[in-house]
């Protein structure tokens, strides 16, 4: 767990440094406030009781306005990027109390005119759990069962430019929390929230005029590793337990245009925790897994947001015959990459795992 925490981190801080880059003229720098109400919603009839509150919460954030020419080509867009804080109370101080999470997001630009603007986010990052599941003092709380986890969100946000310096927002967020599967129970969070904002700017600027790039499609190749441990429960017989997991994939895709691209591969993974389960129920079943892959890549630059539709073509041990997965990668070099990945099966997290690979 403390593993992968340490890479989402270096991500962070690694695209942070990025955007401020090194040539003479400088990203702006944005702050923003945006306090923010939503609600809970029941994916699974186990924490339906837990979904009657409203959260709440506060996000303070700073970023920095890509407006340089190498970040407007690495797009054919002008996009935004930087860190948050956000604390959310859930209503609920007894059994699921407050988060308090550190986020890194990307915000491309959709829709842009002289005072509006119109913005997609995809964030990813580390939450602090002050109240999660134990068996004992607090059995309820089927949502988390470690402090540590991982939180994941996509934006649609609108802003209003009020003058040089104040813009005004408004937001819709959908996130998601989870400790990926290193430990049960673990059904996870999904909560949309809503809020309007205030953005302010402390450079004056203007979004230069740049020639778009004429975008010419290619191939592309990666090959991925990647590894996790999984905690599995003790139960009346036997001790709690962690398990390795481990597993690479490697695609095929193409670019079809400057952000998207499409791709097929396949996937294996050695699941230990799958093992593990097999044993205690003596059941005489395989634990290693096959699946064929169906991708989309949103690509920015060096960085690749890619989510994945796996089918099972062999998994005698499974509970479901599908799953989806994604990736977040930096690619260093030409070609390694860095980065995690997140396998779901529906609305259930299967396992968090750090990911390293190679692009041809």
């Amino acid at each position: 767990m403390l593993k992968s925490q340490k890479g989402i981190l270096l991500l962070l801080l690694i695209q942070t440094n990025l955007l401020v880059g090194n040539d003479s003229i400088q990203n702006p720098i944005q702050y923003a406030i945006k306090p923010q109400y939503g609600l809970i919603l029941a994916h699974s009839s186990k924490i339906e009781q837990l979904t009657y509150t409203n959260p709440f919460g506060l996000e303070v954030e700073i970023s920095w306005l890509r407006i340089k020419d190498k970040n407007y080509q690495q797009c054919n867009c002008f996009a935004k990027a930087g860190i948050s804080f956000l604390y959310i109370n859930y209503a609920n101080p007894e059994i699921v109390g407050s988060s308090y999470n550190f986020i890194g997001f990307a915000e491309p630009f959709l829709v842009r005119s002289k005072r509006f603007l119109l913005s997609a986010r995809m964030g990813i990052g580390l939450t602090y759990l002050d109240h999660i599941y134990n068996e004992k003092v607090n059995p309820d709380n089927l949502f988390f069962s470690t402090h540590f986890a991982f939180i994941t969100h996509i934006d649609l946000n609108a802003y209003y430019k009020l003058n040089e310096t104040f813009s005004l927002m408004a937001f819709a967020k959908y996130n998601h929390i989870s400790n990926g599967g290193t430990k049960s129970p673990n059904y996870g969070m999904n909560f949309p929230t809503f809020g309007l904002g205030l953005n302010y700017t402390g450079d004056d600027f203007n979004f230069p005029a740049f020639e778009k790039q004429k975008f010419i499609p290619s191939w592309f190749y990666n090959l991925c590793t990647f590894g996790t441990i999984k905690t599995i429960e003790k139960d009346s017989i036997y001790p709690e337990e962690s398990k390795f997991i481990f597993g690479f994939y490697g695609v095929i895709g193409r670019t079809i245009s400057k952000i998207n691209g499409l791709s097929v591969g396949l996937e294996y993974i050695n699941d230990g925790a799958a093992k593990e389960k097999i044993d205690r129920q003596d059941l005489e079943k395989d634990h290693q897994q096959v699946s064929l892959l169906v991708g989309h890549h949103l690509l920015f630059g060096r960085f690749d947001f890619s989510q994945y539709w796996g089918t099972y073509i062999y998994a005698p041990y499974k509970v479901r015959n599908f799953h989806q997965r994604y990736s977040l990668s930096y690619r260093f070099t030409n070609h390694l990459l860095i980065g995690a990945t997140l396998k779901v099966h529906g609305d259930w997290a299967d396992n968090f795992n750090l990911l390293i690979g190679y692009s041809f």
